[in-house]
């Protein structure tokens, strides 16, 4: 992609970047790319990354590399406030466990939150494991005879998607809650101005174009709504508040606090509107006086496309983006809720971890493509056989994880053999009348009573899995 920075021993941390066709706006400090800070100690590594990205953009935007090859280089890198997106990061530097110490020291010491993630190990064997990969908000970890130039435009253009999304809700986080203070500041000072003057107050809560209501301190009479709140809630005077409210709770811990404290503001509800629609509100509220008595005055402002935003960032996060089902982190958490529940009721509980038979033959002949197409098209089959009530996650590469709740392991070993039998009986056509047919082998276990976690479980069922794959492949084997 042109020159690239460079942070190695003994060199200043560089200021600026240069692109051929763009020096003068790069050198301006014209925020127009995303910036992946490559660590690693090898400097083959560096090169063959320079190559494999070499004019990679994202959204119209260019990808800069910086250059660390040591942690004091990255930690130097980190602290020189460049705005840097993405962090790909060899695990084993200086020792087998520098990179994850150092991804420790970017989350908890340096407290950079939003910038993502992608280790690099020498072997898929070296990943992390769930619980670091939780802790540490890893976005991806991939073993380097994985990241083929595709495969690494991939992993970084996904980690680029996750980052660019994070600092647009931090952005409008950022402004709601300034607007929303702003509001609070302006209301708390006029009110204290106008408590004299009831009908200025008036005139002045009427001009908001924010949904503004006050209530009395105790019953919930509505003792003033402006028209934003008359047409958005419905309210009018005299009439009770508390059927705006989804959680009738909130509104009293609204209250409880007011009395408390004086005030509050930046807190999220959910509040029901006249036509019965519900919406997510941001509030901030301030006790008065008003007509004589103790009130508390309440404003409100439709917060329900930020957080449908959110929750989509958080769906996305827990979504294998090839298959559609469920990844890793959700397999974590959904995991240790099924286990927790089976320990609860002594209910069954078990765990299938499958992988397909020589996949690496098959990307090798067939290409990366038909691979993930073998992929997706063995999901398709087993979620056909499985029941609504089954869990299917990826858990990384072709290696996948079902959770039956509720099953003894005798009936889940009926269930695996009839997933094994039907995706080898699947064929995904070639060239001509060829077709591709492929095997899965399964490991099969239960909680047992000496597991701490889930990762114990997970853990026997890899070696079941693995014994399957030992003992000739396209087999069910129990542990």
């Amino acid at each position: 992609m042109g020159q690239m920075n460079h942070v190695t021993d003994g060199e200043p941390f560089p200021e600026s970047w240069r692109a051929p066709g763009s020096t003068e706006a790069m050198a301006a400090g014209d925020p127009t790319f995303w910036t992946v800070l490559v660590v690693g100690i090898e400097p083959e590594v560096h090169a063959v990354t320079e190559t494999m990205l070499d004019r990679a953009t994202y959204a119209g935007q260019p990808v800069r590399l910086l250059h660390a090859r040591s942690v004091l280089d990255a930690e130097a890198a980190l602290r020189s406030g460049d705005d840097i997106a993405v962090i790909l990061l060899d695990v084993e530097m200086e020792t087998q466990d520098t990179g994850l110490r150092l991804v420790r020291t970017i989350r908890e010491t340096l407290g950079i939150e939003d910038t993502r993630i992608v280790l690099r190990t020498g072997q898929p064997g070296d990943a992390p494991d769930a619980d670091t990969v939780l802790r540490y908000d890893i976005n991806d970890y991939r073993a380097r005879t994985e990241l083929t130039d595709v495969r690494l435009f991939s992993v970084i253009v996904a980690a680029l998607r996750a980052y660019d999304r994070l600092r647009t809700i931090a952005t409008q986080r950022d402004a709601l809650g300034q607007m929303n203070q702003t509001l609070e500041l302006r209301i708390a000072e006029r009110t204290q101005e106008l408590q004299d003057s009831e009908t200025r107050l008036r005139s002045i809560l009427e001009t908001s174009v924010l949904p503004i209501f006050i209530t009395a301190a105790s019953g919930g009479q509505v003792l003033y709504a402006n028209k934003s709140a008359h047409r958005l809630l419905g309210l009018v005077e005299t009439r009770c508040d508390d059927d705006i409210w989804h959680r009738p709770a909130d509104r009293r811990d609204l209250l409880n606090t007011v009395g408390q404290s004086g005030s509050v503001h930046d807190v999220e509800a959910q509040m029901i509107a006249v036509d019965g629609h519900r919406f997510w509100a941001l509030i901030a509220a301030v006790a008065m006086t008003f007509d004589g008595q103790p009130a508390v005055l309440i404003s409100l402002n439709d917060i329900s496309s930020r957080k449908a935003m959110e929750e989509e960032l958080k769906r996305l996060a827990a979504t294998d983006a090839l298959t559609g089902i469920g990844n890793r982190r959700q397999l974590m958490e959904l995991g240790d809720r099924e286990l927790r529940r089976a320990r609860r009721y002594g209910g069954p509980l078990s765990v299938l971890i499958l992988d397909i038979d020589h996949f690496k033959h098959i990307n090798d002949t067939h290409g990366h493509a038909l691979g993930d197409e073998a992929l997706k098209t063995m999901v398709t089959c087993c979620l056909q056989q499985l029941r609504e009530i089954d869990i299917m996650c990826r858990l990384g590469g072709e290696e996948f994880v079902v959770l039956m709740p509720e099953t003894p392991v005798s009936a889940a070993r009926t269930g695996a053999e009839r997933l094994r039998e039907k995706v080898a009986a699947l064929k995904i056509p070639l060239t001509g009348d060829e077709t591709l047919s492929f095997t899965i082998s399964i490991g099969l276990t239960e909680p047992h009573q000496s597991d701490d976690t889930l990762g114990d479980v997970l853990m026997r069922a890899d070696e079941a899995l693995y014994a399957a794959k030992r003992e000739g492949r396209n087999r069910v084997v129990v542990r």
